[in-house]
């Protein structure tokens, strides 16, 4: 998926989870975030972001990639489930509907719930990075679609290139953590790939292996 034109910034504040404060030449500007986790490692004072220009709304940019060392992250959780469709480059039914519950694809019959994964600490990828109630739900009306002859599929993106391995994020939230955990036991699919990032496009590299058990 290749990226807009991107404008080199700094991070100045964060003023909730959809708005921060960017430091572009001289002045200071408003910048939609599209990701509601924590991002404590990325977004900070001091940090370089990488902006896309908006043409609508009241914040004038987007902030799309941040700093991590040597590395780039794309904090843009929307596009994950794309950029699963795009490594597939097969037909793709995106945000199809199941009572009361809405996924991210529908692929050959199968719902798939894609997560955006932005944290990485010594080499594991970690979701979620903040307490979801939502994702919890969503592996729960999984598990009852597969009761019901539906073979559901989590995938988890991690938008970074610098992951060996996932997991679920059990010190940040024990109840989803618990719900994934559950689900695989049940014989039910769970993949994670890591992705090449750079300031011209972002697409998924390579799958790597999903380790469930919490760490003792």
């Amino acid at each position: 998926m290749k990226f807009p034109k991107l404008i080199k910034a700094e991070f100045k504040e964060r003023l909730n989870r959809f708005v921060g404060i960017i430091k572009l030449g001289q002045g200071a500007f408003s910048a939609y975030i599209r990701n509601t986790g924590r991002l404590k490692e990325l977004l900070f004072e001091g940090n370089t972001v990488y902006l896309s220009e908006r043409s609508r709304g009241k914040h004038p940019f987007e902030i799309v990639l941040a700093n991590f060392e040597d590395k780039l992250v794309c904090i843009d959780s929307h596009i994950a489930p794309r950029l699963y469709a795009e490594f597939l480059k097969c037909p793709t039914l995106f945000e199809p509907k199941f009572e009361d519950v809405r996924f991210d694809l529908l692929l050959g019959g199968r719902p798939v719930e894609v997560k955006s994964v932005n944290l990485v600490r010594l080499g594991t990828a970690l979701f979620p990075d903040a307490p979801t109630t939502r994702g919890k739900k969503h592996i729960e009306k999984l598990i009852e679609l597969s009761e019901r002859g539906y073979s559901p599929l989590i995938v988890f993106v991690v938008q970074r290139e610098d992951a060996e391995v996932f997991s679920p994020n059990w010190e940040v939230d024990p109840a989803f953590s618990s719900a994934l955990l559950n689900y695989a036991r049940l014989g039910l699919e769970i993949r994670a790939y890591r992705c090449s990032v750079d300031l011209r496009e972002i697409k998924l590299k390579e799958e790597i292996p999903v380790r469930l058990e919490a760490l003792r």
